[in-house]
C-alpha cells in the first residue's frame, strides 16, 4: 500500500509540474520584460533631451558653459529617475511574483485534492470488491430464494455496509439496487420490496430503470402475499407495463395470474411478449416450460420449431422424470415441540433458483414424525416440477403465523444442494428458530 501511495504522489507531483511550469515561465518573462521596458524608456528620454541640447549649442543658442551645466543636470535627472523608478518596479514585480505563486499553489492544491477525492469515491478497492461480490452473487441467483438460514454473515455485513454508504450518499442508485437485491437474496421480501418501490419513486417514470424497479417490487409483494395476486401486486405490474410494455418480470407475473385463472391464451401471450427482454435464466427455467404447459392445458399444438427443439432434450428428461424424487423422514426436536401446538402448519418444499417451489407438502405438527416424498406429483404448478432441476434446497418449517413466508419465531431446518435423481433419503429434524 505504501508503494502505491508513493507512486501516486510522484505522479501527482509530475502532473503539477507539467501543469504549472509553463505558467511560471510566462509570468517571469513578463515581469522581466516590464522592468527592461521601463529602463529603456528612461534612457530614450535622456538621449532625446541630450540631442536637443546639442542642437541648441550647434545653432549658437547655448554657450559651452551653459551646455555643460544643463548636460550635468540632465544626467542627474536620468540617474534620479533610474534610482527612484527602479524600486517601485521591483516592489511591484515582487508582489506580482508572490501573487502568481499563490495562484499556482492554489491550483496545485485543488488539483491534488480533487484527484484524491475522485480516487476515494471511484477507486476504493474494498468497495469495488464488495460490489463485485454482490453483483456476482445476484447473477448466479437471478431469482431470490427464501431461506430460513438468511442471516448469513456475508450478507448481513453487506447490508450494514450498504446502509452506511447510503446514509453518506442517499442518491447512489447503484447501492440502492444492491441493497434491494441483497434483501431478496436472503429472503426478506418485505424489505426488498420497500427498497425497490423507493428506487422507483426516486427514479421517476421518465427513467429507463423505473419499470424494472416497479416489476421487482411487484415480484417481492407477490412473495410476501404467499404467491397470490393481491391488488398491490397488480397495481405495480400495471405501472411497470404502462412505462415499458415489454418488461419481462411484470409480464411473467401477469402470465402467472392468467394461468391461475385458466386463461391460457392470455398467459401464453404475456409470456411470449416477455421473451423479448427476458434473460437466459428466466427464458430457460420458466418461460419456455410455462408456455409449453399452457399450450398443453389449452389443447393448443406447440409450434413446429418448439417441437423440433424439444425433441433433442425431452427423451433424456422423460427417461429420468420418474426417478426425480426425494424421500424425507421428518420430525421436530422434542425441545421445540413443547413450544408449538399440534394444529400449527408445517410447510415442506424444494426450491432451485426460482421463488416458486418445485415441490411442496403441507402438514401439521401433530402429523410428525412422518415420511414424505417430494416428486413431480407435489409440484406447486404444472410449469415448475422437481424433475426440471438437478439440485434443490429442501426446507421444512413450522409456520406459527400460518403463512408460507418465513417470519420471526418460526421453526425450521434446511438442507442445501440435494441431488434430485439419486434416490436420496433425508432425515430432517426441525431444530432451529428464525431470528
Amino acid at each position: 500500500m505504501m508503494t502505491l501511495w508513493l507512486v501516486i504522489a510522484v505522479m501527482l507531483l509530475t502532473a503539477v509540474i507539467i501543469l504549472l511550469w509553463p505558467l511560471a515561465i510566462y509570468k517571469g518573462r513578463k515581469n522581466n520584460k516590464s522592468a527592461i521596458s521601463q529602463k529603456q524608456k528612461n534612457i530614450s528620454i535622456f538621449e532625446e533631451r541630450l540631442s536637443e541640447l546639442e542642437n541648441e549649442q550647434t545653432q549658437g543658442n547655448l554657450d559651452a558653459a551653459t551646455f555643460q551645466q544643463l548636460k550635468i543636470e540632465l544626467e542627474k535627472t536620468l540617474l534620479g529617475d533610474v534610482q527612484y523608478a527602479a524600486q517601485p518596479i521591483n516592489k511591484s514585480t515582487s508582489n506580482a511574483s508572490i501573487q502568481n505563486w499563490l495562484v499556482m499553489a492554489v491550483i496545485a492544491c485543488v488539483f491534488v485534492l480533487g484527484t484524491l477525492a475522485t480516487y476515494n469515491n471511484l477507486g476504493a478497492s474494498e468497495q469495488y470488491q464488495q460490489y463485485l461480490a454482490l453483483a456476482d452473487s445476484h447473477q448466479q441467483q437471478p431469482q431470490p430464494v427464501a431461506s430460513e438460514n438468511s442471516a448469513a454473515p456475508d450478507f448481513t455485513t453487506a447490508i450494514i455496509a450498504l446502509k452506511a454508504k447510503l446514509v453518506e450518499n442517499p442518491e447512489d442508485m447503484e447501492k440502492w439496487f444492491l441493497l434491494a437485491n441483497t434483501y431478496a437474496a436472503v429472503g426478506d421480501f418485505q424489505q426488498a420490496g420497500e427498497v425497490y418501490n423507493r428506487i422507483a419513486g426516486m427514479l421517476g417514470e421518465q427513467d429507463p430503470g423505473y419499470a424494472a424497479a416497479k416489476a421487482a417490487y411487484a415480484q417481492m409483494m407477490y412473495q410476501v402475499a404467499g404467491e397470490r395476486m393481491i391488488p398491490i401486486v397488480q397495481i405495480a405490474i400495471n405501472d411497470a407495463l404502462r412505462v415499458d410494455p415489454e418488461e419481462p418480470t411484470a409480464l411473467i407475473l401477469q402470465g402467472l395470474n392468467e394461468y391461475q385463472r385458466q386463461a391460457y391464451a392470455k398467459a401464453i401471450a404475456a409470456w411470449e411478449k416477455a421473451k423479448v427482454k427476458a434473460g437466459k435464466v428466466q427464458l430457460n427455467n420458466f418461460i419456455e416450460p410455462a408456455i409449453a404447459e399452457a399450450r398443453r392445458q389449452s389443447g393448443e399444438a406447440a409450434p413446429i420449431q418448439q417441437i423440433q427443439s424439444a425433441s433433442t432434450t425431452q427423451p433424456a428428461q422423460a427417461s429420468s422424470a420418474g426417478k426425480a424424487s426425494i424421500k424425507i423422514n421428518l420430525d421436530i426436536s422434542p425441545a421445540l415441540r413443547a413450544k408449538v401446538s399440534g394444529q400449527d402448519r408445517v410447510f415442506v418444499f424444494a426450491k432451485a433458483g426460482m421463488p416458486m417451489p418445485l415441490a411442496a407438502e403441507r402438514l401439521q405438527v401433530q402429523d410428525l414424525p412422518i415420511t414424505i416424498v417430494l416428486d413431480d406429483t407435489k409440484a406447486a404448478m404444472p410449469t415448475a416440477k422437481i424433475s426440471s432441476a438437478e439440485l434443490v434446497d429442501i426446507t421444512a418449517r413450522v409456520a406459527l403465523s400460518g403463512s408460507p413466508r418465513a417470519t420471526k419465531g418460526d421453526l425450521y431446518v434446511t438442507v442445501k444442494q440435494v441431488a434430485v435423481r439419486k434416490g436420496v433419503e433425508l432425515t430432517l429434524v426441525i431444530d432451529k428458530i428464525v431470528e
